[in-house]
């Protein structure tokens, strides 16, 4: 395995095998001597600080001040880190490693932060799912790579919404982040990228074109009342004039034009491929009903995906994947500091959420490879941050006793 040369890193600069990891990933990206010392030094206290995960409280653990952390997040130029790389070379890692499987889906979400003060950039109403409301914030957008087979998901984009008159809008951004990023993957090397998911929010023609473009499927969610109608499937009337296409609307309370894909007690799930009037192009859709004690129906969903070949079962299968994005933002808020941004350009928070989840990801690597892989493997950041700290205070007492020799011990 490729992981066998990380024992013989040295210096080991953390009591964590956290560090074997990021010095493999570095050694794998260009990166100039400087930005390798910063990521080191920076990355190697960041698991184990306990409290608010900000510049200030950094510079207490690592040897630099909090203007140098301050500095080196700021920075917009040619000698800032290149996060997007970094990722890319943790999701190599793992495919290469055999850790995750190469067949893999790109799941894109936002998550709403928290931020207080006047002059933060791109400060906006977003969506907050915790309160169910619309609350005055910044936005987060991440896109992630799921591992179909184990359900295991590594960050490799985020950016932030940006608001204004100038900005382009939400769609437009997001489009505009799928389309770097695809282009991106290509240079993965083994990666076998399935589908393109996304909640309902994101089932909008410009994402749609986006994601087909590259020849990928698109698979999400479509309202209750989407325009769909169904194909004309009978002999066509001898008459002037075109063909028949189509055959009505569909009805989501009569599904007699529709296959029965399975049927258990407390589900049915039909399949059929309809024609969307909003995209002008046929989908496979998956209508899943909820079946009550009664037998009747309590209620129903709607997949769809753009291929109309795919069955219905890949299509609920690779959808339902998405929900491992959100995992990743509850790690990242509740133990990694992802909303302890005290940072105010875009620049900075978005470095922020970089070293947050590229923590996450290198903590993910480790618990794949101390468990093998990633079958059954049952992700707690929560253990790892808690040994983290155990160890780093260890080291801190033996070091100031004189006894750093005997860490080990």
């Amino acid at each position: 395995m490729v992981f066998a040369v990380w024992d013989n890193v040295e210096p080991k600069l953390s009591p964590t095998e956290l560090m074997a990891i990021l010095q493999y990933v570095l050694s794998a990206v260009p990166l100039r001597k400087t930005q390798r010392n910063f990521l080191t030094v920076l990355l190697s206290v960041f698991l184990a600080v306990p409290g608010r995960l900000n510049a200030l409280n950094l510079s207490r653990y690592a040897a630099c001040s909090e203007s140098t952390i301050r500095r080196w997040l700021h920075r917009s130029d040619d000698g800032a880190i290149p996060w997007g790389a970094l990722h890319q070379a943790t999701v190599s890692t793992a495919i290469e490693s055999g850790l995750i499987s190469p067949l893999c889906v790109l799941a894109i979400d936002a998550s709403f932060h928290r931020k207080a003060g006047q002059h933060t950039a791109h400060l906006g109403s977003f969506w907050n799912g915790c309160a169910a409301r619309t609350e005055r914030g910044i936005e987060q957008s991440c896109c992630a790579l799921i591992d179909v087979q184990h359900r295991q998901a590594l960050t490799v984009d985020v950016r932030q919404t940006l608001t204004g008159s100038e900005a382009p809008t939400r769609l437009e951004q997001t489009a505009d982040q799928l389309d770097d990023v695809l282009l991106d993957l290509r240079t993965v090397q083994q990666l076998d990228l399935a589908a393109v998911v996304a909640d309902g929010n994101y089932a909008k023609e410009p994402i749609v074109e986006t994601v087909t473009g590259h020849g990928l499927p698109f698979i999400s969610r479509l309202p209750r009342n989407a325009n769909l109608n169904d194909l004309y499937t009978g002999e066509h009337p001898r008459r002037r004039g075109r063909k028949k296409k189509f055959d009505g609307k569909v009805d989501f309370s009569d599904l007699q034009r529709f296959d029965l894909v399975s049927a258990r007690p407390t589900e049915r799930v039909w399949t059929q491929v309809v024609w969307s009037v909003q995209w002008a192009r046929e989908v496979r859709a998956v209508v899943i009903q909820q079946i009550g004690k009664k037998g009747q129906v309590t209620g129903y969903a709607v997949l769809f995906s753009t291929a109309v070949t795919m069955p219905a079962h890949e299509v609920m299968a690779l959808y339902r994947s998405r929900f491992e994005i959100e995992l990743i933002f509850r790690d990242a808020k509740q133990f990694l500091g992802g909303q302890d941004v005290q940072l105010r350009s875009q620049q900075g928070i978005e470095a922020h959420w970089n070293v947050v989840l590229l923590t996450l990801n290198l903590c993910r690597l480790e618990a794949l490879r101390a468990a093998g892989g990633g079958q059954d493997l049952v992700f707690s950041l929560e253990d790892m941050k808690r040994r983290a700290y155990n160890a780093l205070l260890a080291q801190v007492i033996l070091s100031n006793l004189d006894l750093s020799a005997r860490f080990e011990e």
